[in-house]
C-alpha cells in the first residue's frame, strides 16, 4: 500500500479550510451555507495550531448574546454542548479571556431537566448535568463538553461554585458508561437491552475524564475506545480518537495512519464536510502534547 504524502494532506485540508471560510469570518458544515459555531471552533483550534498560534476568536465574538450565550442562529436556543466547546476553544488563547468567564458563568448554571424514574431506562434520573438545549434531558455529549470546559476553566480562575456541578457531570458521566466500557448518546439499557458504545462519544467522555484516568470504567472504556476505532470509520470517529489516545499519553500512530488514508482515498466527497476537514487537520497536525483539550 503506498504511503499517504502526510504533508501534502495536511496542507490540502488547510487549504480546504482557508478557502470556505464566511466573510464574517465563521465556517459552516457545508461550503456556502451559514456559518456555525461547531465547525468554527474546530476551524479555528485547527488552524491556529497548524500556524503555531492559538485561535482568533473574533469570530465567536459576533455570537456573543447579552445573555453572554454564544448563538449562531437567530431566535435559536443556546446549544449549551458547543458552547462548552468554545470554552474550551477560548481557553487555547489567552486573548479570548474576557468571553470566558461570562461563559463560564452560563454554563455552571445551565442543568439538564429533571425526569422521573422509569423501568423502560435504567439511568439515574436525579442527575442533572447538561442538555443540547434548556428544558431537555442531560446527554453524554453536553455533559462532556461542558464538563471539560469548567475543568480547565477552574484552573485558572479558581470558581468554588462550578465543583458541584463538575461532580454531577462526572458522576453522570459514570452512570451512563455501557456495560463494556464506552458511551453511547444517553442511556446504558432500554428495555432490558444494553446498548451500545459509539466512537465520537466514547472519545469525548474520556476527555472529560481524563483526570479520573485510575476509574476502572476509564480503564475499560479506553480499551473499548481502541477495539471499536477499527471499525467506526469517518473523519470525526478517527480525528477524536487521535486527540483522546493524545490526552492520555497513548501512541496513536495507527489511527493516525488510518486518518490519511482515509482523507487520501476520499478526496473528491470529504470537502463538503467541513466539519471533519477541521477535526482531520487539528488531528494530525504534528507536535506532541494534547493542546486545547489537555487538563
Amino acid at each position: 500500500m503506498k504511503t499517504p504524502d502526510s504533508g501534502r494532506i495536511r496542507s490540502s485540508l488547510r487549504d480546504a479550510l482557508l478557502e470556505s471560510r464566511s466573510h464574517d469570518g465563521t465556517w459552516p458544515y457545508v461550503s456556502g451555507k451559514q456559518g456555525r459555531l461547531e465547525p468554527t471552533c474546530w476551524a479555528l483550534l485547527a488552524l491556529g495550531r497548524a500556524d503555531g498560534r492559538g485561535p482568533d476568536l473574533e469570530a465567536l465574538k459576533g455570537w456573543r448574546r447579552r445573555d453572554n450565550w454564544l448563538i449562531d442562529v437567530d431566535g435559536a436556543p443556546p446549544n449549551q454542548a458547543f458552547n462548552g466547546f468554545a470554552g474550551v476553544t477560548c481557553l487555547a488563547q489567552p486573548h479570548g479571556r474576557d468571553l470566558i468567564a461570562p461563559l463560564a458563568a452560563r454554563v455552571i448554571e445551565a442543568k439538564g431537566a429533571r425526569f422521573p424514574s422509569s423501568d423502560v431506562i435504567r439511568l439515574d434520573a436525579s442527575l442533572q448535568a447538561w442538555s443540547w438545549v434548556d428544558g431537555t434531558a442531560s446527554w453524554v455529549e453536553p455533559t462532556a463538553w461542558c464538563l471539560l470546559f469548567l475543568k480547565k476553566y477552574v484552573k485558572f480562575a479558581p470558581a468554588p461554585v462550578a465543583a458541584e456541578r463538575i461532580s454531577v457531570g462526572e458522576r453522570l458521566l459514570l452512570d451512563r458508561a455501557c456495560v463494556d466500557g464506552g458511551w453511547n448518546y444517553g442511556n446504558t439499557k432500554v428495555f432490558g437491552k444494553d446498548l451500545w458504545p459509539y466512537v465520537p462519544t466514547t472519545a469525548l467522555a474520556l476527555m472529560a475524564m481524563q483526570d479520573r484516568r485510575m476509574e476502572p470504567v476509564i480503564q475499560q472504556s479506553l480499551a473499548q475506545l481502541e477495539k471499536d476505532v477499527a471499525s467506526e470509520r469517518s473523519m470525526s470517529a478517527l480525528a477524536l480518537t487521535i486527540i483522546c489516545l493524545r490526552v492520555f499519553g497513548i501512541p496513536q500512530g495507527q489511527v493516525q495512519r488510518d486518518l490519511y488514508a482515509l482523507v487520501e482515498r476520499n478526496q473528491t466527497q470529504w470537502r463538503d464536510n467541513l466539519l471533519g476537514v477541521a477535526m482531520a487537520l487539528y488531528a494530525l497536525e504534528p507536535g506532541q502534547g494534547a493542546d486545547a483539550f489537555a487538563l
